[in-house]
């Protein structure tokens, strides 16, 4: 997919800066981090390597078919930091996915980057369905 047509969604810019500035940004550097995330989000390659948490019982108890919105491109932050885990169960499982850029959801990320900055998240459409599972392991 080409860059413009990952851009053609409709990006809430107002929102986004309403959100940095509820971060205490000012108006001047509001605008100048708004241009960066924009930037991050123009350099994102087609494919992007994504890691995902999830608690459960069993991995037989994890729903292979929609694995969920939330992702991070950090593997090593995202371990060690458990409270970025989703579900009850009492095993902890480290999903690696390969994610066609297409699936992300620009303002989600966008927003949830500005209001979570130490999480380096990727925001999916549609709980993740369509990304590839490349390896699921045990933590």
């Amino acid at each position: 997919m080409k860059l413009l047509e990952l851009l053609s969604e409709e990006i809430d810019k107002q929102l986004l800066l309403n959100y940095l500035y509820q971060m205490d940004y000012n108006r001047e550097d509001a605008i100048e981090e708004l241009k960066n995330l924009l930037r991050y989000i123009k350099s994102l390659p087609p494919f992007l390597t994504l890691y995902r948490i999830v608690r459960v019982d069993d991995e037989s108890d994890i729903d292979k078919d929609s694995l969920g919105s939330h992702y991070s491109t950090n593997k090593k932050d995202l371990i060690n930091n458990n409270t970025y885990a989703d579900g009850y169960g009492e095993k902890r499982f480290l999903i690696k996915v390969k994610s066609p850029r297409e699936l992300v959801d620009i303002n989600q990320t966008l927003a949830n980057n500005i209001l979570y900055p130490n999480e380096n998240e990727i925001t999916l459409k549609n709980k993740g369905n369509g990304v590839k599972i490349l390896k699921i392991t045990e933590l």
